[in-house]
């Protein structure tokens, strides 16, 4: 088999370098073909998690906290979720979808009714290296320390129906991806 001449590799570089040239120009060119801006958003390896009545985020108090978690996803970049809790209201119910969260690596679980509340206070001692938020009437809040969850370090607590609970959640979330690492 021959290779191709000198002149012949000469010619086909010449080609793909006014190719390139070409294409820039016409890229560059007024009124030419320009690509949008790019709206892909980096996230930061922390997943905060809210735990979910069965009414979801659209339900009291959690769509004032599942809105505060998205304002501290936009101000910390991590990524925000939650998981509905189906069936009977209880303690018992809500954890094995704790459980879940816990799995899934949530680093941050948020934790707004009663049955979920008390499912993440049950098992805040046992996973210290997460750090919980619970909402509800009955806590006293908003705090954070061993007062705020019965001794627990790594929960923080927020009065339900409290002024500003927007506000006062994307901070618990912010200050709570903090402490975990984020």
């Amino acid at each position: 088999m021959r290779w191709p001449g000198r002149g012949v590799w000469l010619l086909m570089a010449g080609a793909a370098v006014a190719g390139v040239g070409i294409g820039l120009a016409i890229r560059d060119w007024p009124g030419g073909r320009s690509l949008p801006p790019v709206r892909a958003r980096v996230y930061v390896n922390v997943d905060v998690c809210l735990l979910s009545g069965p009414q979801g985020v659209s339900a009291s108090p959690d769509s004032a906290v599942w809105a505060g978690m998205e304002d501290a996803s936009l101000a910390t970049r991590v990524r925000v979720s939650y998981l509905t809790v189906t069936g009977p209201g209880t303690a018992a119910n809500a954890g094995p979808f704790l459980g879940s969260l816990l799995v899934r690596g949530c680093r941050v679980i948020v934790a707004a009714d009663a049955p979920e509340r008390a499912a993440a206070l049950a098992d805040a001692r046992q996973f210290p290296r997460v750090q919980f938020i619970v909402t509800g009437a009955g806590i006293i809040g908003p705090s954070a320390g061993p007062s705020a969850g019965g001794g627990v370090q790594n929960v923080t607590t927020l009065t339900a129906g409290a002024p500003g609970m927007r506000a006062a959640s994307a901070a618990a979330v912010e200050s709570a991806v903090r402490a975990a690492g984020g």
